[in-house]
């Protein structure tokens, strides 16, 4: 190829990118300012406008001028030795409207992850409008995750600066979100973001989904214990500062739905590690609450732990601890009809009948 060629296909291809033909502005020199003027506001917009530009247009297999693009951007936000409190609050409020239009015109999955990747890791109170609407509508399960851990991310400082308000809707969307499924690692921080509030909504839309998704979890999965394990300590922390009866059995119906799936895998040796700390706590949590023991040994083989659980499930609901008894394996309720806890054969068969044990036994 001849060097005039060359030029011509050089000049083409920077003709063709935007990046490349627009400047990147400089905001040097408003970085340090703790007053910005409008043409200042005008400067970062721009900045703002030509990162966004780049996220939503790059078509490179590798990502990496996506990636890059959202890095320049929260770099501006995050990076709190170089920039002035008053700057990374103008770099937000000029940031938020620019991501806004994004969001209604990227359409690849990979965009549209990335968009909201900024503007969760914007770490504002202000973006939860938007990030509640991508959890609500959007038809991604990578954006749906981002937005869900943006919320769960601001949860700690929304109750910290006490909004009930916005502690209410948040949990609102959630439960809208908690009623259709969602893949385990979408569940993770819709949970943990719900957990985190004070507000009674809060607390309902908890214990309802808990409720709701218990059936479908499978404790073989990693991610479903941890899950499990951090749903208890937020259960038990809104137990304790609930004041409402019928909430506090909703609660407890969540428990009882945890603990009547929470299913030891059969023919596993050694089983998965966490099984018998995920079974301890929920016990421990029980037995904390309710000030009843139903003989749960942490020492026991994990069948006989369930066991507990299941004991603990049928307690409950005896005692009217709880409104109804939730919904169970279809082994464990097959048992319950034959009369478990009469004979141990049963109860036996039933412990270990679960989705998770299905997989586990091949």
């Amino acid at each position: 190829m001849t060097r005039t060629v060359q030029a011509a296909v050089l000049a083409l291809l920077v003709a063709a990118s935007p990046a490349a033909a627009q400047a990147v502005p400089d905001l040097e020199e408003i970085r340090q300012k703790t007053g910005l003027t409008a043409n200042d506001r005008s400067r970062i917009q721009a900045y703002v406008q030509q990162a966004v530009q780049a996220m939503v247009t790059n078509t490179d297999l590798d990502r990496h001028g996506i990636v890059a693009a959202r890095q320049r951007l929260l770099e501006e936000v995050q990076n709190t030795e170089n920039r002035t409190g008053a700057y990374r609050q103008a770099f937000v409020e000029e940031a938020l409207p620019v991501l806004k239009k994004a969001l209604e015109k990227a359409v690849s999955q990979s965009a549209r992850a990335n968009v909201v990747m900024t503007l969760a890791g914007l770490q504002t109170i202000e973006a939860v409008p938007l990030l509640q609407s991508v959890l609500a509508d959007d038809p991604y399960p990578a954006s749906r995750y981002w937005a869900a851990k943006g919320l769960a991310s601001l949860a700690p400082k929304i109750r910290q600066r006490l909004e009930p308000r916005i502690e209410r809707g948040i949990a609102d969307t959630i439960g809208k979100a908690l009623q259709k499924p969602q893949p385990t690692l979408v569940l993770m921080p819709l949970f943990d973001a719900v957990g985190t509030f004070d507000h009674e909504r809060a607390h309902d839309v908890l214990a309802d989904g808990l409720t709701r998704v218990a059936k479908d979890l499978d404790a073989s999965d990693p991610v479903v214990r941890r899950l499990v394990s951090e749903a208890n300590r937020s259960l038990e922390r809104a137990y304790s500062r609930e004041v409402r009866p019928d909430a506090k059995k909703e609660l407890l119906l969540a428990y009882a739905a945890l603990c009547a799936h929470i299913m030891p895998p059969v023919g596993a040796s050694p089983p998965p590690a966490g099984y018998g700390r995920l079974m301890a706590d929920l016990n421990a949590s029980l037995e904390k609450i309710t000030g009843e023991d139903v003989g749960f040994e942490s020492t026991d083989p994990l069948p006989l732990q369930q066991l507990s659980l299941l004991e603990w499930v049928e307690r409950l609901a005896r005692t009217k601890q709880i409104p109804r008894r939730p919904e169970m394996p279809a082994a464990v309720e097959e048992a319950v009809e034959e009369g478990w806890p009469g004979s141990g054969a049963a109860a036996g068969e039933a412990v270990g009948a679960g989705p998770s044990a299905d997989k586990a036994g091949g």
